[in-house]
C-alpha cells in the first residue's frame, strides 16, 4: 500500500491507481466527466484539476498516479474557479438554459411532463433528466451563469438504430462511449471523428451501427453522462419510483439486473454494478427487451379448453379438472411431459414429481444443451472423475490459454465474453475453433477452422502433436495416458483432411500454445454440444483438455439449463418425443414452456403451460397460463454453477400462475396429498434436502452478501478416456437453424411495444446469428 494525503488528511492506497480513484475511496468528492470505472484515464474534461505540492501548475487527478508521500490538495478558491471556468465552456456548447435558471427549484412541479421532442434545449426535455452528470456537477461547482455564448451544433439526430437515439448535440466529447465500446467490449464501433471545433462521436464512414459491428449491448448509453445516448422507449416515461435487484433469465450467464419499476409496473432494466456475475455489464436482451418481454401482447392471460372446436376461457378450477380428467383417463397409454429449460429449479422439481407420479414418465427437457451435458456428467461419472464444471468468470485472468471451441461467445453469451476478452487484454492466449467466422478471431493467437463433421479428425490430430511432443513418462505418469496413448497410435495417420478445413500449421501452433500455457480453461459451445456425435467429441476434447493441463466446461444456453441437468441428470432428448409422436405411441403430452411445433403428428391431448401464446397454442386441448419469471420467485444456476435467487418483482397479468403452483393444483385434483407446497421456498427446503450437491438451495444457506455454487464433490485420481467413435452424418445444426426451428420467437418479438426497433434487432441476427430461442425470448 502507498500512502499519501489529500487536503491534509492521511490515506493508503493501491500501486497503480491514481489520485481520483483514492480520493473517491475514502469518500473526497473531486468533480469529474470523463473518468468512469473499468476505463483507461482519458483526461478529456480537465474538471479533476488538482495541486500537488513540489509539483508546477495543476495536474488532472483520473491521470495522476498515487506515489510515497504524493501531497494534494483537491479545494481552493483558484481551483474552483478554473472548474467553473472549464465547465462553462463545456456547455457552451450544450443546451444549458436549465442548469443556470433561477426558478429550477421550483420546476420539478410545473414543468411540462413530455420529452419527446426534436430537439433538446434545456433538462425538462431531456430524457436523461434526473440521472445527468451535467447536473450533479453544476450543483456540486454552484454554477450561477454561463458566461460564453451558447452554440448549437445542429447535429441531426441518428434515430436509425434499434433501442436508443444518438443526439450528438448533448455530446460533450467525454469518449466514455468509445472507450467502454473498444477496452471492455472489444467492439470498437465508435471512435472520435475530426479534431477540435468539428470534433464528434462517429462510426466508421458514419454508417449506422448495426452495420459497424455493434451488438446494442447498450453499455455506451449506460457510459455516457448526458442525455446524448439514451434509450428510446423511455422518452415518454416518468422516472422509476422504485428498483430491485434481478437475475436475467435470457441466457445462461445470469447478469446482476438493477430493474426500475413505477407505480408496479416494469419501465427498465440496467446492468448492476458491482454483481459478482456481470459488474455493470448486459447485453442487448437484458438491457433492453426484459420490459417487453413482461408485457408482450402475445401473453397468455387465461386458463381455456377446447370445446367444440374453440378455445375458450374457463375458470382455473375448470381448467385444472378438464386436464385432471384427461391425463386420467388414458393410463394405458404413453404420456409425455417437455419441460423448459428456463424454468426455476423448483418449478422444474415439480414437474419431474408430477411426471413420476401421474404421467409415469422421467421429463424431457427441450434445449440439446441439456441432453449433451448429461452425456458429459454421464460419460466422466462412469469412466473418470466428477466433472469439475464450476468456474468464476472474473478469474479467467489467471488463465494461461482459454479454448473456445464451438461457440461465438461475444454472441452467445456476451458478458462471459467480456471476461475472456480482459483475460486476452492482460496476456492469456486465446485459441478459437469454430466452423466460420467469428467475432472472436480478431483476438484470437490461432484460428483454427473445421468443416461441420471434421471436429473428430481435427482432434485425433492434436492427440497426435502430443503423442509425438511428451516422453513415454508422460504417458506413464498419468492415470489412463497408457490407454489413450494406444488409442491415439492405433488412429488413422493425418493427413486425410484437406488441407483448405485446417492446416498442419495450424494444428502446430494450437499445440504449442497448450504446451507452453498453464491453467488453460476449454469452453464448449452449441456448435460441438447440439448436433449427433456430441459425446464422443465431448470425450476427445475432455482428453485434449487433460494432456494439456486444462479443465474443459460445456457452456449451456438457457438460463437454468445447468440446473436441469443437476435435477435431471438423465433427461431424455425431446427428438424422442417427436418421433413417438410420429409413431402413435403418446396419449396424451404435456408441455411447460416455449417447445417446438408438434407439426402434424399429435396425440389425442395436448396441454400447453406457457407465458405466450407460441407454436401450439392453436392446436392445445388445454391452455395454462403461467407467470413469467419477473412474477415469481425462482432459483437458477449459472453457466459457472453460481445459484441464484430470483425475486419476485411485479404482480402476475391477467390470471397467470407459477408453473410450480399449477402442477400442485393439479396434482391436487388428481388425488394427491404429497404436493402441499405454500411457495417456492418450501419446494427449495425439499431439493436441498433430498439432493447434495443442491444443498444450498434452501434460503438458510443463501444468506446476504454469499454467492452459493453447485457442489461437486471430486473423486481422486483424473482418469483419461479412451478416444471414442464418433458419428459424421448430417450437418451442423446452426445458429440459423435453430432460429428457424422456433417460428414463435420471431411472431413474440414481431408483437413487441418496440415494433419498429425488432426491425433493426433481425438484420443484427441475419448478420451474426441469434444465439438460440428461449421461452422468454
Amino acid at each position: 500500500m502507498i500512502k499519501l494525503r489529500i487536503n491534509g488528511r492521511e490515506i493508503a492506497a493501491e500501486s497503480g491507481t491514481t489520485v481520483l480513484d483514492a480520493a473517491q475511496a475514502n469518500g473526497i468528492s473531486i468533480p469529474h466527466l470523463c473518468a468512469a470505472k473499468g476505463l483507461s484515464s482519458y483526461g478529456g474534461c480537465r474538471l479533476c484539476l488538482v495541486e500537488v505540492k513540489g509539483k508546477r501548475g495543476y495536474v488532472p487527478a483520473c491521470c495522476t498516479p498515487v506515489e510515497e508521500n504524493l501531497d494534494v490538495i483537491t479545494e481552493t478558491p483558484r481551483l474552483l474557479e478554473l472548474r467553473r471556468l472549464t465547465f462553462e465552456l463545456i456547455l457552451s456548447e450544450h443546451p444549458h438554459a436549465c442548469l443556470v435558471c433561477l426558478e429550477k427549484k421550483d420546476c420539478e412541479e410545473y414543468k411540462s411532463t413530455t420529452r419527446k421532442v426534436g430537439e433538446v434545449t434545456g433538462c425538462v426535455l431531456c430524457p436523461e433528466n434526473g440521472q445527468c452528470r451535467l447536473q450533479e456537477v453544476a450543483a456540486e461547482l454552484k454554477l450561477e451563469k454561463v458566461r460564453y455564448p451558447a452554440t448549437y451544433r445542429n447535429f441531426e439526430v441518428h434515430r436509425e438504430d434499434p433501442f436508443f437515439d444518438r443526439n450528438y448535440n448533448l455530446c460533450i466529447l467525454c469518449a466514455r462511449c468509445v472507450r467502454v465500446c473498444s477496452e471492455v467490449r472489444g467492439a470498437g464501433t465508435l471512435t472520435v471523428a475530426y479534431r477540435g471545433p468539428q470534433a464528434v462521436i462517429a462510426t466508421a464512414l458514419d454508417r449506422p451501427l448495426l452495420d459497424s459491428g455493434c451488438q446494442l449491448c447498450g453499455a455506451c448509453v449506460d457510459a455516457c453522462p448526458t442525455g446524448a445516448l439514451s434509450e428510446r422507449a423511455l422518452k415518454g416515461e416518468s422516472l422509476p419510483d422504485e428498483t430491485r435487484s434481478a437475475v436475467c433469465p435470457l441466457c445462461s450467464v445470469g447478469c446482476g439486473l438493477e430493474v426500475g419499476l413505477r407505480k408496479g409496473r416494469l419501465v427498465n432494466s440496467v446492468p448492476k454494478a458491482g454483481s459478482p456475475v456481470n459488474d455493470g455489464q448486459a447485453c442487448v436482451k437484458g438491457r433492453f427487451l426484459v420490459r417487453d418481454i413482461v408485457l408482450s401482447p402475445q401473453r397468455a392471460l387465461r386458463p381455456m379448453l377446447r370445446r367444440n372446436g374453440e378455445l375458450v376461457s374457463v375458470s382455473w378450477d375448470e381448467a385444472l379438472d378438464g386436464v385432471a380428467q384427461a391425463l386420467a383417463s388414458k393410463p394405458e397409454r404413453s404420456q409425455g411431459l417437455v419441460l423448459s429449460s428456463q424454468l426455476s429449479l423448483e418449478d422444474q422439481f415439480v414437474a419431474g414429481k408430477f411426471a413420476r407420479a401421474f404421467l409415469k414418465t422421467e421429463p424431457v427437457f427441450d434445449s440439446p444443451d441439456t441432453l449433451a451435458l448429461s452425456a458429459y456428467r454421464k460419460m466422466l461419472q462412469t469412466d473418470g472423475p466428477t466433472p469439475d464444471a464450476n468456474f468464476e468468470a472474473a478469474s479467467l485472468a489467471a488463465a494461461g490459454v482459454i479454448v473456445v471451441a464451438g461457440a461465438d461467445i461475444p454472441l452467445s453469451h456476451p458478458v462471459l465474453w467480456v471476461n475472456i476478452l480482459k483475460a486476452a487484454m492482460k496476456g492469456t492466449k486465446l485459441i478459437v475453433w469454430n466452423s466460420g467466422e467469428s467475432l472472436l478471431d480478431r483476438w484470437a493467437a490461432v484460428s483454427l477452422r473445421t468443416m461441420p463433421g471434421d471436429e473428430s479428425v481435427a482432434l485425433d490430430e492434436l492427440g497426435r502433436w502430443f503423442l509425438a511432443h511428451r516422453p513415454q513418462a508422460f504417458w506413464s505418469s498419468i492415470p489412463g495416458g497408457e490407454e489413450l496413448k494406444a488409442s491415439l497410435e492405433k488412429a488413422s495417420p493425418g493427413g486425410t483432411v484437406p488441407p483448405a478445413r485446417f492446416s498442419e500449421e495450424q494444428i502446430n501452433a494450437f499445440g504449442e500454445l497448450l504446451d507452453e500455457a498453464q491453467d488453460g480453461v476449454f469452453f464448449c459451445g452449441p456448435g460441438l454440444l447440439n448436433r449427433p456425435g456430441a459425446e464422443g467429441i465431448l470425450a476427445k476434447l475432455w482428453n485434449l483438455a487433460r494432456l494439456a493441463g486444462a479443465r474443459l466446461i460445456p457452456l449451456a444456453q438457457e438460463s437454468n439449463g445447468r440446473g436441469a441437468v443437476e435435477l435431471w441428470p438423465s433427461a431424455g432428448p425431446v427428438a424422442e418425443v417427436l418421433q413417438g409422436l410420429g409413431e402413435g405411441r403418446f396419449g396424451s403430452l404435456y408441455l411447460a414452456g416455449t417447445i417446438p411445433p408438434l407439426g402434424a403428428a399429435r396425440p389425442d391431448f395436448v396441454v400447453v403451460q406457457d407465458s405466450f401464446r407460441g407454436a401450439n397454442y392453436e392446436t392445445a386441448d388445454a391452455v395454462l397460463p403461467a407467470a413469467t419469471w419477473a412474477e415469481s420467485e425462482g432459483t437458477f444456476i449459472n453457466v459457472e454453477g453460481r445459484i441464484q435467487r430470483s425475486k419476485k418483482l411485479v404482480e402476475p397479468l391477467g390470471e397467470a400462475k407459477p408453473d410450480w403452483w399449477i402442477f400442485c393444483r393439479l396434482a391436487e385434483k388428481m388425488g394427491s396429498r404429497d404436493f402441499l407446497f405454500r411457495d417456492s421456498t418450501d419446494i427449495a427446503e425439499e431439493i436441498s434436502r433430498t439432493l447434495p450437491a443442491l444443498h444450498e438451495v434452501s434460503s438458510h444457506h443463501q444468506k446476504k452478501g454469499r454467492t452459493a455454487f453447485v457442489r461437486e464433490d471430486r473423486k481422486p485420481g483424473s482418469r483419461l478416456i479412451a478416444s471414442a467413435p464418433v458419428s459424421r452424418d448430417g450437418a451442423a445444426r446452426t445458429a440459423l437453424a435453430a432460429f428457424e426451428a422456433w417460428p414463435d420467437i420471431p411472431d413474440f418479438y414481431r408483437g413487441l411495444n418496440l415494433r419498429e426497433q425488432f426491425r433493426g434487432l433481425r438484420r443484427l441476427r441475419e448478420k451474426t446469428g441469434p444465439a438460440g430461442g428461449s421461452r422468454e425470448g
